[in-house]
């Protein structure tokens, strides 16, 4: 009887240590496995059918599960198909309710640089969205460089995909826009319009406007309107046309950027047309 009872307290014994192993490794090895896949982001992220993202840093990855994030520090990476997002901290959020942990925005800062087969991108801060692929630069030195030209802002750049895929940008603060042919539109406000292939339809100006023509006229005014399809811009309100020294004014500037010929109208009220003109 007492070498039964003796078994018995060695078998719950061992029974127990047997258990405590098991949950210890097991412990172990998820942990183990979390530090393995979270710098490739494969396990969480797995659920994003064909945009598998990873993850990687110098100095800190976190996987805060309660809040949904993904915190990367210290020269931090993020890969997904063709765009890359780089910063000195980099954080991925997702719905910590949903089942498949499917990455929604990625918001990047310190270093910042964006790139995919479109853009380039780099400023203050990138927030970008996973799922429409849309993004906001922030200023004070905010740039977006495509195949068609750049566009810079003090304030912030922020690219809306509509639901039929055409694209509206908006460039807020001393936004400038210089096409490949050496073309520019500025303002204090730029919206500039793109169609569901990505190729530029309008672009208008607010505030502050100034266009050049690769020529060197330039024209100001108050707001304007660039047609991409006919290259021609009109610039409205106190409209001023520049070309060397000569100089015309009005109440609309019409300027045709394939020719780089431009003209001045009144308003049709009465108003006058004035100009000075200079001879090289």
């Amino acid at each position: 009887m007492i070498l039964l009872n003796f078994i018995t307290k060695i078998l719950k014994i061992t029974t127990y240590m047997n258990a405590e192993i098991s949950r210890k490794f097991t412990s172990g090895f998820w942990a183990l496995l979390f530090v393995c896949a979270v710098p490739m982001m494969a396990a969480p992220l797995a659920a994003q059918d064909a945009k598998p993202m990873t993850i990687e840093a110098d100095d800190l990855l976190e996987w805060n599960q309660t809040d949904g994030l993904y915190i990367a520090k210290g020269n931090a990476v993020v890969v997904q198909e063709d765009a890359t997002i780089k910063g000195d901290l980099l954080v991925a959020t997702y719905d910590p309710d949903s089942e498949d942990k499917t990455v929604e925005t990625v918001t990047a800062t310190g270093n910042m640089s964006f790139k995919d087969n479109d853009i380039t991108a780099s400023g203050a801060k990138l927030i970008y969205s996973v799922k429409d692929e849309d993004y906001q630069v922030d200023g004070p030195k905010a740039i977006v460089t495509g195949a068609r030209g750049t566009i810079t802002a003090s304030k912030s750049i922020v690219l809306d995909t509509l639901d039929d895929k055409r694209q509206h940008m908006i460039a807020t603060g001393n936004a400038v826009y210089n096409d490949a042919n050496g073309r520019r539109m500025a303002g204090d406000l730029i919206n500039a319009f793109f169609d569901a292939e990505g190729a530029m339809e309008t672009v208008e100006a607010e505030g502050n406007v100034n266009v050049r023509t690769n020529t060197g006229s330039t024209a100001s005014g108050d707001a304007g309107v660039y047609d991409a399809v006919s290259e021609r811009a009109t610039i409205t309100g106190n409209a001023i046309n520049t070309d060397g020294g000569s100089q015309m004014r009005g109440a609309r500037a019409e300027v045709d950027f394939k020719t780089g010929n431009s003209r001045i109208l009144s308003d049709g009220t009465g108003g006058r047309v004035t100009g000075v003109l200079v001879s090289n």
